[in-house]
């Protein structure tokens, strides 16, 4: 099991950097052999502050809207959506860095024996080279037990250094005492058309403290390191937010924070520190365990890896690298210390204007960076995005009435760490009323795969609220069915003819395809909910409901999921979102229990890509998820590649471009479900499929630890592309549903088989293993 990123050269490129992080803490890594550079980040140091987001008129105005919409003048509706349900300030604040540390050696002689690496399974940075003779040996991991970032260079000779701290904006670097310096101040925001009125936001505190067997020294803002053979250096990071608020709380003091979680770290013994951070870290990431065999190619470095693929070259190990390196990445910004979920970047951003501002957008990009957490076994991470949930929730209430009049809450296709739940940007692609509920899918799963009936009661107003919402938006549209009414396919436009015969391209529109998914997934999902917590009379208004919104159209132009609510020609057919496949993935909709939507689900995606679609990381990551679902282990496989040879970095983190990590976490979750899928089957009778979409050339190989809806635990090797042992934990009393269409040798306990489904009862903690028998 290679579970090492490497290169065994330096340049000085963030996107070269490796990352690492205990949910709260982020840091990049650069290892420059001459001056080492480590960038900071921290889950909630976020430019602005919470504000009460100004709506104009948008209630009176609605039904105008909805006329206008009906009659197909889209563009009169647009403009006067955009007069009055853009929030004002329009746009959320910015992620940003916590600034970068700094150890710059004297001795810049050239270096040799370059090596730089990333241990995911310590989740531990290392660096070594040799320079005028001395070899020097660096490591860095972010503690989870301390909330401290450790640094650890040593020599075979004396070595001098200076190490620093700098915030190139807003922060102030002194040094408080002979071997730390802190970094401390407020962040400021500029005045601008799109994000408001500036001013001062959270205060923050960087603190560094210097160990060492030489002399040191502090000087002014640096401090000084002479005869050593050995520094450690520990870096604590803190900020006045409060994550039960989203808000600033202006009583915390960052200094005091930070200066006792430092404490805490330097004063502990060294060797304890790591060791504690190792184990934490391998009890988690050893969870999953995933081999193929193939020819080993570990000795390369992982740079040259992914150039010889981008030129074609077959490496399956690189595959499975990015496979480990995917729940690696989850782990270390959502798993651990994390209190926020991760962002458009995890939670490391370079500088202080990152892409789209390493905000959550929620008309994906969220929902995506969690596909993988629970079948990948790391449901741990899923805490922070419950929370948020919480929080937005009731945030999302005030927009709901303001907005639309409805009871319930919403959420749009932005927020930040201030909860913000308005319409952001343009109202063309920022009008995406439904994000709250397709978030509810992301904390469904995770009682699907834990059952756990406290949780589902903790979720139940999340959901409760959603739906009520739904059910105060809908209206009736022209045909009679229920509608959403103002719609979107996130960020897709369409080809209609207007009043004066002219074509036009609108995004803005009523009953978007995508919509009508979510909301039949949310309503269902309640719906069970509510017969587990005895809520039979909202169940029922939901049933009703649902038997009146449109059903899921084949488009007469070309056999294809119809995207909108009319059969409208695309205006750009190779669009990055495949929004109408949806009920594809990641929910469970279209299957192949209804060959016609299946079918078409098929002809939609061969139409984007014929297109050029997936040209984006976390677009080609959506790909392979469809394709898995699809059961075409050839083209997922082929989509798995394209990802590593067209969007994945010499870190391996995705480029949209630029970099954004969800296509990480979609690659990671579409390789789950390439080996394992359990979305067929009623909730409470899911079925388990081995294997349903494995890559021809990944004939041989063993998983452990994936996760199976229902509470299993699933571990296998396969041979020639078939299961030939499988062992499976229940993690309470359950049913085990098996498709196999194999004939068992051997199983440790009894089952019997309907059709091609294997039942077996399970009780807590029990297992059962099977044999099958597999041709040669």
């Amino acid at each position: 099991m290679n579970t090492c990123i490497w290169h065994d050269r330096y340049e000085r490129d963030w996107m070269r950097a490796f990352p690492l992080g205990n949910g709260r803490i982020g840091a990049m890594v650069y290892g420059d052999p001459q001056t080492e550079t480590v960038e900071f980040n921290e889950e909630s140091l976020w430019s602005g502050y919470q504000n009460k987001e100004k709506n104009p008129a948008a209630t009176a105005v609605l039904p105008t809207i909805r006329e206008l919409l009906f009659a197909e003048r889209y563009a009169e509706a647009a403009a006067l959506c955009e007069d009055n349900f853009l929030a004002q300030p329009r746009s959320v604040r910015t992620y940003e860095s916590f600034g970068e540390m700094t150890v710059t050696f004297a001795n810049d002689t050239p270096y040799t024996d370059y090596r730089k690496e990333l241990l995911l399974d310590e989740a531990t940075v290392r660096v070594s080279y040799k320079k005028g003779g001395a070899r020097f040996c660096a490591e860095s991991f972010v503690s989870t037990a301390y909330d401290a970032f450790v640094y650890r260079v040593q020599c075979d000779a004396p070595f001098a250094c200076t190490v620093g701290y700098c915030r190139e904006k807003d922060g102030v670097t002194t040094a408080i005492a002979a071997d730390t310096l802190r970094c401390a101040g407020q962040v400021t925001f500029p005045t601008t058309d799109w994000h408001g009125e500036g001013g001062v936001g959270l205060r923050f505190c960087a603190d560094l403290k210097a160990v060492t067997d030489g002399t040191l020294t502090a000087d002014g803002n640096t401090l000084s390191v002479t005869g050593a053979t050995v520094l450690t250096v520990y870096v604590s990071l803190a900020t006045n937010y409060d994550v039960a608020t989203y808000d600033i709380d202006e009583a915390v003091d960052p200094a005091c924070r930070a200066a006792a979680e430092l404490a805490r770290a330097a004063d502990a013994d060294y060797g304890a520190v790591k060791a504690a951070h190792v184990a934490e870290s391998q009890a988690l990431f050893r969870k999953v365990q995933l081999s193929v065999e193939a020819p080993c190619r570990d000795d390369i470095p992982t740079d040259e890896r992914l150039r010889r693929v981008q030129a074609g070259a077959e490496d399956i190990g690189l595959y499975l690298l990015y496979f480990y390196f995917g729940r690696y990445l989850l782990l270390s910004c959502s798993g651990k210390r994390a209190t926020l979920p991760a962002n458009l970047q995890g939670v490391w951003c370079n500088g202080f204007a990152p892409p789209w501002g390493s905000d959550y957008h929620t008309n994906i990009n969220l929902q995506m960076n969690y596909w993988p957490a629970e079948i990948a076994n790391m449901s741990e991470t899923v805490r922070p995005l419950v929370h948020f949930m919480k929080m937005v929730s009731r945030f999302g209430e005030e927009t709901a009435r303001e907005l639309y009049g409805a009871d319930g809450w919403v959420i749009h296709h932005t927020t930040n760490a201030f909860g913000r739940t308005g319409v952001h940007d343009f109202v063309q692609c920022g009008l995406f009323p439904m994000a709250g509920a397709w978030m509810c899918l992301n904390l469904w799963e995770h009682y699907e795969y834990t059952g756990d009936r406290a949780y589902l009661e903790e979720l139940f107003p999340i959901l409760k609220g959603a739906c009520t919402f739904v059910l105060d938006f809908l209206t009736e549209g022209p045909d009679g069915y229920l509608v959403t009414a103002p719609s979107n396919s996130p960020e897709n436009a369409f080809l209609y003819t207007d009043n004066n015969g002219e074509t036009k391209a609108e995004m803005f529109t009523y009953g978007a395809t995508i919509d009508f998914e979510i909301i039949r997934s949310v309503f269902q999902n309640t719906a069970y909910a509510c017969g587990v917590l005895h809520e039979d009379a909202f169940a029922a208004q939901l049933e009703e409901t649902l038997r009146r919104l449109p059903p899921l159209r084949v488009s007469e132009r070309y056999g294809t999921i119809a995207e909108w609510i009319r059969d409208y020609e695309e205006a750009e057919p190779g669009h990055r979102h495949i929004s109408h496949l949806f009920g594809l993935y990641p929910a469970d909709q279209i299957n192949e229990t209804d060959p016609v939507l299946y079918e078409a689900a098929r002809r939609t995606i061969d139409r984007r890509l014929a297109h050029g679609g997936g040209a984006t990381g976390w677009s080609r990551a959506w790909i392979i998820n469809f394709f898995a679902r699809l059961r075409d282990g050839a083209a997922a496989g082929h989509h798995l590649e394209q990802l590593m040879k067209i969007s994945t970095a010499e870190n391996l983190f995705d480029m949209h471009p630029p970099f954004q990590i969800d296509g990480n976490f979609g690659g990671t979750a579409g390789i789950c479900e390439m080996l394992l899928q359990s979305h067929l089957g009623a909730t409470d009778a899911r079925i388990i499929t081995l294997l349903p979409a494995l890559p021809p050339t990944w004939k041989n190989g063993e998983v452990k630890g994936l996760r199976a809806r229902g509470g299993f635990t699933v571990d296998m090797v396969w041979k020639n592309g078939s299961p030939v042992t499988v062992r499976v934990t229940a993690d309470r009393d359950s049913t085990l549903r098996l498709k196999t269409a194999q004939t068992v040798a051997f199983a440790t306990a009894p089952y019997t088989v309907e059709g091609d489904v294997l039942v077996s009862p399970m009780q807590a903690s029990g297992t059962i293993t099977m044999e099958f028998e597999v041709e040669e």
